[in-house]
């Protein structure tokens, strides 16, 4: 468990990334898949910009800055073990990369995959580090099915994770999408499109389109809103870090400052 060293696997497959989707989840029955599935995520295509990045992130030491912050915070908050992945981030498009600050993450109970752009500080990987290391302490935490997710209970993990992140790393180092509608637009948006859908699954294809933002849905709408929602929780009901990873869903509904203004 720790950080993983896919600057190694990067030597011998960088033209391969199917393969090192392979190497990293083993049990997946399709690995050029899986690798499709970790580009929407911010993984790396094979490019030469791609080849410069893995260059400059190994002469950054990026491998080791990510294994002292993980033992920072699997320390701090008693969280699970994980293996940590790192790859290039994807550059191909501006929008993205002005989506990301120049990283994305994707994470699971006992993995997380790191994908990371050149010449970020240290606060800046720490950000990306906390927001998806909450997300598996969550996972790891709330014992459920994962057909039987929600779409609240996506945003809920949305908003913890990047508390988390204001709390740890302090608001400078917010996502950009934090700071995309004004709380207004959001409640509004709330209680139009996002209350009469909270308990689709992820099944749904509705549940994406709210999420991330899809078919005439705006940008990181449902990540905004859910920070929004976990503010308005924590600042109401005065909970720490920890009852974050464990919070039912549910019950960020009641007694919630942001839903009653």
């Amino acid at each position: 468990m720790g950080v993983i060293e896919t600057d190694k696997w990067l030597e011998n497959y960088f033209n391969q990334p199917w393969e090192l989707s392979r190497l990293a989840k083993p049990e997946v029955d399709d690995a050029e898949d899986f690798y499709e599935y970790l580009t929407r995520f911010g993984m790396y295509r094979p490019s030469r910009n791609a080849y410069e990045i893995l260059n400059k992130l190994k002469e950054e030491k990026v491998w080791d800055k990510i294994n002292n912050i993980y033992l920072k915070y699997r320390k701090q908050w008693k969280g699970p073990a994980v293996d940590i992945y790192i790859f290039p981030i994807q550059q191909q498009t501006s929008l993205f990369r002005r989506r990301t600050n120049g990283r994305s993450g994707l994470a699971f109970h006992n993995k997380l995959f790191l994908f990371i752009s050149e010449g970020l500080n240290e606060k800046e990987l720490e950000a990306l580090f906390v927001h998806e290391y909450h997300h598996s302490s969550r996972l790891s935490r709330i014992k459920k099915k994962e057909n039987d997710y929600t779409l609240l209970d996506s945003i809920m993990f949305e908003g913890f994770a990047e508390l988390a992140v204001l709390n740890s790393c302090g608001i400078k180092y917010l996502a950009p999408w934090t700071n995309l509608y004004t709380k207004e637009r959001l409640r509004n948006d709330l209680r139009r499109m996002y209350e009469p859908n909270f308990y689709i699954t992820r099944k749904a294809r509705e549940h994406d389109d709210l999420l991330f933002g899809r078919r005439g849905v705006p940008l990181m709408l449902g990540y905004a809103i859910g920070f929004e929602m976990a503010k308005g929780y924590v600042r109401r009901n005065k909970i720490t870090i920890h009852d974050t990873f464990s919070m039912p869903s549910e019950k960020v509904l009641s007694n919630n400052e942001f839903l009653e203004s």
